[in-house]
């Protein structure tokens, strides 16, 4: 199934509404950002920039701010992500992405990563206008 097509025709169709995605924050390990992606901000309740790796901080953050546009990807919550290794390599293509801003957050998860570790994914209320197409190289 391709995302994109869906993603635009949904944003096409609701142009006033906002509906919810995720982005990746980055990744933690060993209580370390490892790393930390740059042009992502956390924010906390106040405004304020949530630097740390504490998960219980983290998992408090209200928005996020985005430098640059971020890729909306499934949101896969605490489970372990899903194994692609036997999966040939897709073709590349645009795809959809956060634009530039910043956003509230609706939930922090964490899924566990195979080789260590686990991402920081962020459910955001996406804006239906704020879903551009960024190609990836």
């Amino acid at each position: 199934m391709k995302i994109l097509p869906c993603l635009l025709a949904l944003a096409a169709a609701l142009p006033l509404s906002a509906f919810s995605e995720c982005i990746v924050a980055g990744r933690l390990a060993d209580a370390q950002w490892a790393p930390r992606f740059s042009g992502v901000q956390l924010l906390g309740a106040h405004g304020q920039v949530v630097a740390s790796a504490d998960k219980k901080l983290v998992s408090a953050v209200s928005q996020v701010r985005l430098a640059r546009p971020a890729l909306l990807s499934k949101c896969d919550g605490n489970n372990a992500l899903a194994n692609g290794d036997n999966e040939p390599a897709g073709k590349k293509e645009p795809v959809p992405s956060l634009a530039a801003g910043v956003f509230d957050v609706e939930a922090v998860t964490y899924p566990k990563l195979r080789t260590g570790g686990e991402l920081v994914e962020l459910r955001v209320r996406v804006p239906a206008g704020k879903v551009v197409v960024s190609a990836i190289n």
